[in-house]
């Protein structure tokens, strides 16, 4: 079958770095209003003798108005039934469907480092990854609107 090489599961999610500033130098105001810059860095690796792919995002929120800086990375582990003879045939795959399966985790962790730092409820924007793939696959680093 040739659908069988795309059968993965979800295998974890780790915490790999998260830095958190509190901007002090003046009074910030938090309304929907607040423009601000994120961007999205995805890369990934294939363990071929494992038949694993670990998948590193990277979402990076800033912006003159916003009270804080915050950077957050993660990883995803991904098993998949059957080893890639062409590596090249996963990138869409993991830029797109395991992506979507890890971004939860990010945005929860943004959220609740907001949170606990005393400001007001801050949520990442929902990402479309059949957009940002589809925009220009060959770019690793996207910016989420």
């Amino acid at each position: 079958m040739e659908h069988e090489i795309y059968k993965f599961s979800f295998l974890d999610f780790h915490l790999i770095s998260v830095n958190f500033e509190l901007k002090t130098d003046k009074e910030y105001k938090m309304t929907k209003d607040i423009e601000i810059s994120t961007n999205l860095t995805l890369r990934h690796d294939y363990q071929a003798g494992k038949k694993k792919i670990r998948l590193f995002m990277k979402v990076d929120v800033c912006g003159d108005k916003l009270p804080f800086s915050l950077s957050v990375e993660g990883v995803g582990q991904f098993g998949f039934l059957k080893k890639f003879d062409d590596v090249s045939k996963i990138d869409k795959l993991v830029r797109i469907n395991c992506a979507a399966i890890i971004f939860p985790y990010i945005r929860e962790i943004s959220a609740d480092i907001v949170r606990r730092s005393g400001l007001p409820q801050f949520n990442l924007p929902p990402a479309n990854f059949v957009e940002f793939y589809n925009l220009n696959p060959k770019i690793k680093k996207r910016k989420i609107k």
